[in-house]
């Protein structure tokens, strides 16, 4: 299948089940809070609010449905399926699983980088995968997945850092690809900086990848009560690159009081310990 095939599947199949009321998701605007050294931009969507969390479920039962063909978009390398997700922020937004379970406290491992590698190029370098390894760092199910969705139309810091140094509050790794990259390659390059930085196998971590840059960076919680208890903060990896999804205005609010650089940088590792 071919790129532009693929996403026009992808997008014809999304807004087909939207309109049947099967997956969730309403148009947002963007919400731009200046900081330093990035700028966060905020989404907030009604439709999300009975999205489910259960990522400390111990049963070892696949966490994803496929029963459904409408929500299945490919088979993706041998062990990977790509789906579409059913509670979404933007449009369209994907999973990428491991076909038997597998935990998502778990290291990514080679597979995981060839099939998201093939999912990126599939999608002709537009989009942007996350991991989100554990708890928290913003998992909200147990098995093993990734998700895929459209790059925002404004930079991302890690394009920045192609061209110079970005200075960041909390700690990471970064590292360009190329395009004769493999995901053999690539699996070194995260294990190595995963060993650099101190993430081992149930360690909380975010791993971001485009085509040209992949990251990672150590997290330390994925939620912070901030002034509002019923309307905590939180966030996985697309937080951490200036992207943030809410469930309301409520959050919204907490997140302005608290201050974002300052909760984005308690979700990682300080750059200064």
């Amino acid at each position: 299948m071919d790129s532009s095939s693929l996403q026009a599947k992808a997008v014809a199949q999304f807004d087909s089940l939207v309109q049947k009321g099967e997956l969730f998701w309403s148009p947002s605007d963007e919400i731009k809070i200046e900081q330093q050294p990035f700028n966060v931009y905020f989404r907030i969507s009604n439709s999300v609010s009975d999205k489910p969390y259960n990522p400390n479920d111990t049963s070892r039962r696949p966490g994803f449905l496929d029963d459904d063909q409408e929500f299945t978009i490919a088979t993706v390398w041998p062990g990977h399926k790509l789906i579409l997700n059913k509670f979404c922020w933007v449009r369209p937004q994907l999973i990428l699983h491991t076909r038997e379970f597998e935990s998502q406290r778990d290291l990514l491992a080679q597979a995981d980088f060839e099939a998201s590698l093939e999912t990126l190029a599939l999608l002709d370098g537009h989009y942007i995968a996350i991991f989100n390894g554990g708890p928290d760092a913003g998992s909200s199910v147990a098995h093993k997945h990734l998700q895929i969705f459209p790059r925002p139309d404004w930079k991302l810091f890690g394009d920045e850092m192609l061209s110079g140094r970005v200075s960041l509050p909390f700690r990471y790794r970064h590292t360009t690809i190329n395009q004769g990259t493999t995901g053999e390659q690539l699996f070194q390059t995260y294990s190595r900086m995963c060993e650099e930085l101190g993430i081992s196998s149930g360690s909380a971590h975010n791993m971001l990848l485009v085509s040209e840059w992949m990251l990672v960076i150590p997290r330390s919680c994925a939620n912070i009560q901030g002034h509002k208890p019923n309307a905590p903060i939180q966030g996985g990896a697309n937080a951490m690159l200036g992207m943030e999804w809410l469930k309301s205005r409520d959050q919204l609010e907490n997140w302005e009081q608290y201050g974002p650089m300052k909760a984005l940088t308690e979700f990682g590792v300080s750059s200064q310990d």
